[in-house]
């Protein structure tokens, strides 16, 4: 009968992740129709000045969230209501701040604004996303998406002789509503920031390693192999993920189980699942490099699919073991080794970059390697993060 009620969670899990992958595509596909329409109506240059401020956007915004998100999964109610608010003030306060500036220094501005909305955003989808139900913040993420796509490109097509300054107003109009949303709906209780300054200090250096791991080979390649060879590891880069956050949105529906269980494995997914999740979606990558082979359409993005399709399923796995450690807590040791293996994959790019976009493929592999090989160990064979309450206290693991 346990079993049998086991079989059913994990359905719903798995249903719910399926759900959360599909808006993903979905917003991925109207993300490529909103850059489509920039190039073409106010050219590549346009673009480039758009492509750096939204870059701007994400340098900004993911260090001071990344804090009030990893502690909204595994902190008590009340501390997340209290953080939950002051996360929404922070974003409203980078809106106005950006507002100001938009007039005078684009680039800032719009960062700004991007920046705040997003981290005011996520405060409204927070209790979802706490909640176990990745599907329901993916969707508000592409209802967004979709709002700001289609005022910014009707901007662009009924006002003559708009550019791109008054387009990206259109576009960040929507931030608005997000706004009113989160004043309404998530500054209930007394703001209070996240605490202690050291475990602040390691998320906040643990989203700089992300960005540097996820966005750093691409700018590192781009230097050394030139632009051409940058655009081809980019794109596979791109697929391989979008296929690895289908595993990261199933292990998000595991929250609630997980800080409910001190963040023990046992309450997460079944690493049987896991396996089997990470190996049909390299194999989907893998058929895609195929496919873009046997197409004849580009040689070098069909072989650094095939060699991205290994890089998809540890992905697959390294996301399921992260989400288990960001609910458990006791970060140092994680944050520590995601530093470590983001500087040796950025050394073995360096050394790989003359076999173009495959070598850096093989050193993405490399490094993912050791990436799920530490994960998995603090994961499922390291149970030293304290509890209390059944909630990990990572304050205590720090001290």
């Amino acid at each position: 009968m346990n079993a049998r009620i086991g079989e059913a969670a994990h359905g719903g899990n798995l249903r719910r992740a399926g759900i959360a992958g599909g808006w993903i595509i979905g917003g991925r596909l109207l993300g490529l129709g909103w850059t489509a329409a920039l190039v073409a109506i106010l050219g590549i240059g346009q673009y480039g000045t758009y492509a750096i401020a939204f870059a701007l956007a994400a340098t900004v915004a993911a260090p001071l969230d990344n804090p009030f998100g990893v502690r909204s999964l595994r902190v008590s109610n009340d501390r997340f209501l209290s953080e939950r608010s002051a996360r929404a003030i922070l974003g409203m306060l980078l809106v106005i701040a950006g507002a100001l500036l938009y007039a005078e220094v684009f680039l800032v501005g719009f960062a700004l604004i991007v920046a705040g909305g997003e981290i005011a955003f996520n405060a409204v989808k927070s209790a979802a996303l706490r909640d176990g139900y990745p599907n329901v913040v993916q969707r508000m993420d592409v209802v967004r998406q979709f709002a700001s796509i289609v005022l910014g490109l009707g901007c662009l097509v009924l006002i003559h002789g708009s550019g791109l300054a008054l387009a990206c107003a259109f576009y960040l109009a929507p931030y608005l509503v997000v706004i009113v949303i989160a004043a309404a709906r998530t500054i209930r209780a007394r703001p209070v920031l996240p605490a202690p300054p050291r475990e602040v200090a390691i998320l906040f250096v643990d989203a700089l390693a992300l960005a540097g791991y996820i966005q750093g080979d691409v700018l590192l390649l781009g230097a050394l192999a030139g632009p051409i060879v940058a655009g081809v590891y980019s794109l596979a880069s791109l697929v391989a993920l979008a296929a690895a956050s289908l595993a990261q949105m199933y292990a998000q529906t595991f929250h609630e189980r997980l800080r409910a269980a001190s963040g023990h494995h046992s309450a997460g997914p079944a690493t049987r699942t896991t396996a089997l999740l990470g190996i049909v979606l390299g194999a989907g990558v893998a058929a895609v490099g195929g496919i873009v082979l046997a197409s004849g359409l580009n040689s070098a993005l069909g072989l650094t699919l095939l060699v991205m399709s290994v890089f998809t399923a540890l992905r697959s796995a390294t996301m399921v073991a992260q989400t288990i450690l960001y609910v458990r807590g006791g970060d140092t040791r994680r944050v520590a080794g995601a530093v470590v293996v983001t500087i040796i994959k950025l050394i073995l790019i360096a050394v790989l970059f003359r076999l173009g976009a495959v070598g850096a493929a093989l050193a993405c592999v490399a490094a993912e390697l050791l990436l799920v090989a530490w994960f998995t160990r603090l994961a499922y064979h390291d149970q030293r993060s304290p509890v209390l309450g059944g909630i990990a206290t990572t304050s205590e693991a720090l001290s």
